[in-house]
C-alpha cells in the first residue's frame, strides 16, 4: 500500500523539518512564517486586547476597564499563540519547548536570585553612568487594581507573573530563538533574540534591566534545553516586581 510522504508523520514534522539543534531532540524547527504568526498572534493579540480595554478606560474613566485591558490582552495573546502554533502547526506541549530538563531545575533555587540581582545591579550601575531616570513602576494597572480590591490585585499578579511570561517565552525563547539557530550560530542567535526582546519593552532605563535579565533567560533556555527553566525564572521575576510595585503603592 502506497502512502503519501506526510502520512503517519506528525503535521509539525512534515516538509523535511530537521531537529532543533539546541534541544537535542526532535523538536520542529520554526519557520519564518511561524515567527510572523507568533508575533502577530501572541504580541498582536495582547496589544489589541489591551488597546480595546484602554479605549474603554479613556471613555468611561472606570478602573474596571483597566482590568478588562489586562484580561482581554492576556486572553487574545494566548488565543493567538494557540492559533499560530497549536491549531495551525499542530504543535504539542513538547513541540512548544516544554521538555524534560537537561539539568535539575533545583539549580534555579540559586540561579534565580543570582540572575535577578545581577541584572538589577548591572542595570542600575549603567543607568547611573548614562544619567538615565529610574525605571519606576512599569505596571500601569496597579493603581486601578488597588482601587478595585483583592480580586483585581490577584488578576494583576496572575497575568503579569503567569500569562505574560508564558506568551513571551514561547515567542522569543522558543520560536524566534529556534528559527535564528537554524540560520546562524547559537551565540549570534542568543544576542539577536535578546536584543529583539529588549526592544519590545518600555523606557530606556527599564530596557537596561530587561537586556541583562533577558541574557539570563536565554542562558537558562540553552543550558536546561527546555522552556520550563526560563518560564520559571521569568514568572518569579515578574511576581517579585509586581509585588514590589503593589507594596510601594500601598505604602
Amino acid at each position: 500500500m502506497n502512502h503519501t510522504p506526510s502520512e503517519n508523520v506528525p503535521p509539525s514534522r512534515v516538509d523535511g523539518e530537521k531537529p532543533d539543534r539546541d534541544a537535542g531532540s526532535q523538536l520542529p524547527v520554526p519557520s519564518w512564517s511561524d515567527v510572523v504568526w507568533s508575533f502577530l498572534g501572541g504580541l498582536g493579540g495582547t496589544a489589541l486586547g489591551g488597546a480595546i480595554g484602554l479605549v474603554g478606560l479613556r471613555i468611561s474613566g472606570s478602573a474596571w476597564f483597566a482590568m478588562l485591558a489586562l484580561v482581554l490582552g492576556a486572553t487574545l495573546g494566548c488565543t493567538g499563540i494557540y492559533v499560530a502554533l497549536i491549531q495551525r502547526r499542530r504543535w504539542s506541549l513538547s513541540d512548544l519547548g516544554f521538555l524534560p530538563p537537561a539539568h535539575s531545575l533545583l539549580h534555579l533555587l540559586w540561579q534565580v536570585p543570582v540572575l535577578i540581582s545581577a541584572a538589577s545591579l548591572a542595570a542600575t550601575a549603567l543607568a547611573e553612568h548614562l544619567d538615565l531616570p529610574p525605571a519606576g513602576n512599569q505596571i500601569s494597572v496597579v493603581p486601578d487594581a488597588l482601587e478595585l480590591g483583592p480580586v483585581a490585585i490577584a488578576v494583576v499578579l496572575i497575568v503579569s507573573a503567569g500569562v505574560i511570561p508564558l506568551i513571551e517565552e514561547i515567542i522569543f525563547r522558543r520560536v524566534l530563538l529556534g528559527w535564528l539557530m537554524s540560520k546562524m550560530s547559537t551565540t549570534l542567535s542568543a544576542v539577536l533574540a535578546t536584543l529583539v526582546f529588549t526592544l519590545c519593552h518600555g523606557a530606556p532605563s527599564a530596557m537596561l534591566y530587561i537586556l541583562f535579565f533577558s541574557t539570563g533567560l536565554v542562558a537558562t533556555r540553552l543550558w536546561y534545553r527546555t522552556l520550563w527553566a526560563p518560564l520559571l525564572l521569568h514568572s518569579i521575576n515578574n511576581a517579585v516586581f509586581s509585588s514590589v510595585a503593589i507594596s510601594a503603592m500601598v505604602a
